[in-house]
């Protein structure tokens, strides 16, 4: 697979979540961002097992004991700490607001595939990235009337966002660092069999600590809220984050974060079709700044 092949497989990555997000918005509301992030972890962990267990004939992927580490790390880095944090501000200030914070996750990746996998970015790709994130900050920072009730915890979430795109960055470098730690490098899949898995019981025993027994079966019970847990976990921590790690896989750390950063710009069509929301102009404005940021990144 080259390079470029790579980019569609993050914008595509991106556009999955995109769909997620919106499904997990209503979903947190309803049970709470730690029920939620337990059992949407929960069941990406069931599907990817199963899908490894079907293409390689086990449930949990053959790695050196260093791939393992790097990996696990990464998982409870990106998928436990990040992903928690960013679903945590996606209940605090909604998710346009939420990903418009979690959106610095590129400029981590880019340190870190400097100093970790020695990746430089050409003067244009750096032009292009800057693009990208431009037209997401010009998409995110409209004002929505269906958002102002987040108003008031913007402080915090802003923190939750802060804390999902450092882990969210990090956990992208170290995942490419343990695929390639080996002299036989990893798929995509097992890949992320190892991540999900070691972030498992970090999210499970912070739910178990956080909050009372009681509390967790209340999420449990809510048949529509499971229903479209399910729905989200299947497109966006299934085929979503296995589409990420291909993407990691074959294209620069921080381009690859960067293009799996644009849900903001996948996810207007989106809400207009869910919600019937209004395109408003700045937002056409940014997005067409984003995509020339990524035709820069593919052409050059």
């Amino acid at each position: 697979m080259s390079q470029i092949e790579g980019y569609i497989t993050a914008l595509s990555a991106a556009f999955m979540w995109s769909i997620s997000s919106t499904i997990f918005t209503t979903v947190g509301k309803r049970i709470g961002p730690l029920n939620l992030n337990a059992l949407r972890i929960a069941i990406s962990a069931f599907l990817f097992s199963l899908s490894n267990f079907i293409l390689y004939g086990a449930f949990f992927p053959q790695a050196s004991y260093e791939q393992i580490a790097i990996l696990s790390l990464s998982g409870i880095i990106g998928l436990a700490v990040g992903d928690l944090a960013y679903f945590g501000a996606l209940v605090e200030i909604g998710p346009r607001k939420a990903i418009l914070v979690s959106s610095m996750a590129p400029i981590f990746s880019l340190i870190g595939g400097f100093f970790l996998l020695d990746e430089v970015p050409s003067y244009l790709a750096l032009i292009g990235i800057a693009l990208v994130l431009l037209g997401i900050w010009i998409v995110i920072v409209e004002k929505r009337e269906k958002e102002r009730k987040f108003k008031n915890n913007v402080v915090k979430g802003t923190i939750f966002g802060t804390i999902a795109a450092l882990g969210q960055g990090i956990g992208v470098v170290l995942s490419k660092y343990g695929m390639f730690y080996s002299s036989t490098p990893l798929d995509a899949l097992p890949t992320t069999v190892i991540r999900v898995f070691a972030a498992l019981p970090v999210i499970w025993l912070t739910l178990i600590i956080w909050k009372k027994p009681k509390h967790i079966l209340i999420g449990l019970k809510n048949k529509y809220a499971l229903k479209l847990v399910f729905i989200g976990s299947f497109i966006g921590p299934f085929i979503g984050l296995w589409l990420s790690m291909i993407a990691i896989k074959y294209a620069q750390a921080g381009i690859a974060s960067t293009l799996l950063s644009t849900t903001p710009i996948m996810i207007i069509p989106v809400v207009y079709i869910a919600y019937r929301e209004k395109i408003n102009p700045r937002g056409i404005f940014g997005a067409l700044i984003a995509v020339i940021g990524i035709a820069i990144i593919f052409l050059f």
